[in-house]
């Protein structure tokens, strides 16, 4: 058993495939995507991937989940046998990477839902804070899904739009869609954290792997008022991106959106990801399409680089939402 960086990108995305923690975010195809530079860190025994993790840095130059790869941190391969056995594997693999990312002082990583025990990092000096998705089970029939919205408003809201002539479309024009995100961060006080090139190109290239699709909101008059986009591999799909003008948007376009895009993977996808949720603009609105709110961990190692970074991000928040 050895630990070693991992150049076999085959071997290492057919373990990503298999693995109970892996993504489209850890495949190294995508990371070619968002032009990143990243190295992969794995444990190997009798050629084979027993545990691994992707290392790349974010957009301020260090060890965290670049923008559009929401899920990174260890994944382990699909092992078999009693609760007991996985358990000590899990253990003892998890251990074995730790001793070699504690040397990373700005460590710190959105790790999937199906990753449920940071004890052995724990005894490495990194510290997890809990962190929320809404997930829907697409195992579920679409009228029981439906049933599931929390409320009667929001279905009120998606007949309202349809009632008022809202068409909602796929492939939504790259301009358009780009148009109508950077308005949404513009209306919050900021620009776009990324270039309209650099997005076109990564859009192009999910598009080409048929991992990408669009779909936006078109009023009665044939103006767009609101798009989303969603990567997705067979096992869940992730909403990412949610731009609305709210100056020509209909009450309800947005939720009738995001509606017909949860019908449209329900038999593509085993799940339906919103992809964080915890904004205060974003989760009350996400919470009412009765998803499961699940328990995913941001580990991170414990010092002041990282505790002074938390609290900037507090700070901003606090700027930004009022709370």
């Amino acid at each position: 058993m050895i630990l070693s960086e991992i150049e076999d990108y085959n071997l290492w995305n057919e373990f990503v495939d298999a693995s109970p923690q892996g993504t489209i975010f850890a495949k190294s195809w995508y990371l070619d995507a968002l032009n990143i530079d990243y190295k992969i860190l794995a444990v190997l025994k009798n050629n084979s991937i027993e545990a691994g993790i992707v290392l790349t840095k974010n957009e301020i130059n260090l060890y965290s989940n670049p923008m559009f790869a929401k899920y990174l941190g260890i994944m382990y391969a699909p092992f078999e046998g009693d609760y007991y056995n996985i358990e000590s594997k899990e253990y003892k693999y998890a251990q074995l990477l730790a001793e070699k990312l504690e040397k990373i002082n700005s460590f710190d990583y959105y790790f999937h839902p199906n990753f449920k025990n940071h004890i052995p990092l724990h005894w490495h000096n990194f510290i997890a804070q809990v962190r929320y998705t809404y997930i829907i089970d697409n195992k579920e029939p679409l009228e029981q899904i439906y049933n599931n919205f929390q409320n009667k408003i929001i279905k009120k809201n998606i007949k309202y739009a349809q009632k008022n002539g809202v068409e909602v479309k796929r492939d939504v024009d790259f301009e358009i869609f780009w148009d109508l995100v950077n308005k949404t961060y513009i209306r919050q006080g900021s620009k776009a954290p990324f270039s309209k090139d650099r997005i076109k190109k990564y859009i192009i290239e999910l598009k080409r792997r048929g991992v990408f699709e669009s779909f936006g909101a078109f009023e009665s008059d044939g103006r767009c008022s609101c798009v989303c986009g969603i990567v997705y591999d067979n096992r869940s799909s992730y909403l990412l991106f949610n731009g609305i003008d709210t100056d020509i948007m209909t009450r309800g376009a947005n939720a009738l959106m995001i509606w017909e895009s949860i019908k449209f993977f329900h038999d593509i996808c085993e799940f339906y990801d919103f992809e964080g949720s915890m904004l205060p603009g974003a989760e009350p609105f996400f919470r009412k399409f009765g998803g499961k709110r699940v328990i995913y961990m941001n580990i991170c190692k414990y010092n002041f680089l990282n505790f002074l970074k938390k609290k900037s991000k507090q700070f901003y928040k606090k700027i930004r939402y009022g709370r």
